[in-house]
């Protein structure tokens, strides 16, 4: 959601975190700690420990850890995993992802290649005859090492080029500009250079660890000395980690998130109709809304827009929404929506869409506007802000909130819909993408659960990590893939990858569907999405869609390698939603013939000037 150029904050409160404060805060917290173990050990050097145990402090203290050559195995593994890094992933990569993927990949290959080479060296040791561990020839060994270093330079220099290529296969098939060499190679540099930086970090914890070694072995017996210096090592990296990475990292995008909240944009006016939450007549102020609120409000179509699109006569449609607020509580929020669904008199409309936001409260417009001009303006949309926070730093700090607002909201309006006879109740739909959808889909135990209590459902770009739509995915056709799994004869969930899939199974085989019953459950993926094929299960884990090889906008060169593909899948996220529509996590105009399809309109009919007036209004916004 982009936020207008010329910005202007609120007379809100202050936010909870200041940057500043907490900065120095974390700065001199880490000072003292350091302070304080380094008069420990000055303490025990002086004071009690032998004359022998000093000078061995005072030699450790004095090695520089990074003239530690480096491990053989270690630098093979770290090459290796370099080599796997430059495979292409989903998306096209820039130059912070290509840093990304090498740092990760080349720290990970560096710590296997250790640990690897160390249980070879034991095994050799204990197994191979003695007359096999005698040295090599300096000859030799001279031989070795210069071949073995043209070795590596060649192989690394092919997979660079070669990943490099793939990057501009990747970008053709999501209709994106490929990238030119210099930020793959500024990339890889960049990359390398954290990667240096993780190492000596490493060792400079090895170091720590030493330091406590030497510190308690006059004191503690030899096993206890593993013990205590593993703890306090650990104690010691577990408070810089938390000074640098909460203190320094996450509360300031926290602070962030929340000023972003309270920015009004000029670029944005108050809805004039009545009908829309944040308007003269709206219990929601304008201001409470917050940015994604705002922005959701401002772009409500008029009964004029969606008369001329589609050609006959329209309704204003209802617009509702209820921001996030410090001085009332998730219930009252949720209150605060059925309050405004009351005052619109949106349960006397034809059909009631409840839309699940992402972490800042956004809704994707081409969704929004597609239920209003497909229904004519006889509906009424609904959602609720229940964090400021992105969904990526929702996803870290606090899952569940999301999931009680979804269930919350749901629960709420279901239970207002079921007081009102049924002839007079409108039509019930529910919607949300990305984490929305997540969120959404938490009101329901499982899908039969869904099935039983609303009349249809939109979720796009589902994450992978929702219960539901794993239990569906697994519970699939045999033969069917991952990406567009057939749940029973599709005669109620279908998964689509594009429009086509709305009439026909994607991997094509077999007749068509069916009847599409109600209620109609749609899922909508994009096999180049990361945010639906990320889980942490990649980690160990080869995934079938990996196996499989499907995609129609996945090169059939991306492979599976433990750690690895999860920090490329992963490091594909932040920029999915900026490629065009179709691909990646963009969904637009396919977004208007699924939701005609789920409200049970004529399929055969056009829908081309209906995408054009909302293209036209997005890109007017």
């Amino acid at each position: 959601m982009r936020i207008g150029s010329a910005l202007r904050p609120t007379r809100a409160a202050s936010p909870p975190f200041s940057s500043g404060s907490s900065s120095a805060s974390s700065r001199g917290s880490s000072r003292r700690l350091l302070h304080a173990v380094g008069r420990l050990a000055r303490t025990l050097h002086a004071d009690v420990a032998p004359r022998a145990t000093r000078r061995m402090i005072r030699r450790a203290a004095g090695r520089v850890a990074t003239t530690t050559p480096l491990s053989a195995s270690g630098f093979l593994g770290a090459s290796m995993a370099g080599w796997i890094a430059t495979s292409p992933s989903l998306l096209p990569r820039t130059w912070w992802m290509w840093a990304a993927n090498y740092a990760l990949s080349t720290t990970y290959g560096y710590a296997s290649g250790v640990v690897l080479g160390r249980a070879g060296r034991l095994a050799v040791r204990r197994l191979s005859h003695p007359a096999a561990r005698e040295p090599l020839r300096p000859r030799h060994r001279e031989m070795l090492r210069w071949g073995g270093a043209a070795a590596l330079v060649g192989i690394t220099a092919y997979s660079w080029t070669r990943g490099a290529l793939r990057q501009r296969e990747i970008s053709v098939l999501v209709h994106r500009e490929p990238k030119n060499l210099a930020t793959h190679a500024v990339g890889t540099a960049a990359g390398l250079g954290i990667f240096a930086a993780v190492l000596m970090a490493s060792r400079v914890v090895g170091a720590t660890a030493r330091l406590y070694r030497l510190v308690l072995r006059p004191y503690l017996p030899p096993l206890a000395v593993g013990i205590g210096s593993a703890l306090l090592t650990s104690a010691t990296l577990v408070l810089v980690v938390d000074r640098l990475l909460r203190g320094q990292v996450i509360e300031r995008m926290i602070e962030r998130a929340e000023q972003a909240n309270r920015l009004l944009s000029p670029d944005l006016r108050r809805p004039a109709s009545d009908l829309v939450s944040g308007s003269i007549a709206s219990n929601e102020s304008w201001e409470s809304l917050g940015a994604a609120g705002r922005r959701i409000v401002s772009s409500a179509a008029s009964a004029e827009e969606i008369a001329q699109a589609t050609g006959a006569s329209a309704r204003t449609p209802i617009r509702v929404y209820a921001g996030k607020r410090s001085d009332r509580t998730l219930e009252q929020t949720v209150a605060a929506v059925i309050a405004e669904l009351d005052r619109t008199r949106a349960w006397e409309r034809e059909v009631l869409v409840l839309f699940t936001g992402t972490g800042t409260g956004w809704l994707q417009e081409w969704a929004l506007s597609s239920v209003e001009f497909l229904t004519g303006g006889d509906c009424a949309t609904a959602s609720l802000q229940y964090s400021v926070y992105s969904s990526a730093l929702n996803y870290v700090l606090d899952r569940r909130t999301p999931q009680r607002a979804g269930r919350l909201l749901f629960e709420a309006v279901r239970g207002r819909l079921d007081a009102m006879e049924p002839h007079a109740r409108p039509r019930f739909f529910v919607a949300g993408e990305s984490l929305g959808s997540f969120a959404g889909q938490a009101a329901f135990a499982d899908a039969s659960e869904m099935l039983a209590r609303i009349d249809g459902a939109v979720w796009t770009g589902t994450p992978g990590f929702t219960p539901i739509w794993r239990e569906l995915t697994e519970a699939r056709r045999p033969g069917t893939p991952e990406i567009a799994p057939v749940v029973g004869e599709g005669e109620h969930i279908r998964f689509i990858t594009e429009p086509a899939d709305l009439e026909r199974p994607f991997h094509g085989r077999g007749p068509a569907f069916g009847p599409w019953r109600a209620p109609r459950v749609a899922y909508v993926q994009h096999a180049s999405d990361p945010v639906v094929w990320w889980q942490p299960s990649l980690l160990v884990r080869r995934p079938d869609w990996l196996r499989e090889r499907v995609g129609r906008d996945v090169t059939g060169a991306v492979g599976w390698a433990p750690w690895i593909t999860f920090w490329q899948i992963a490091a594909d996220m932040p920029l999915s939603a900026e490629v065009d529509g179709g691909h990646g996590h963009s969904y637009h105009e396919e977004v208007v013939l699924v939701w005609a399809a789920v409200l049970g309109l004529d399929p055969s009919q056009d829908r081309s000037r209906i995408v054009r007036a909302i293209r036209e209004r997005i890109a007017e916004a």
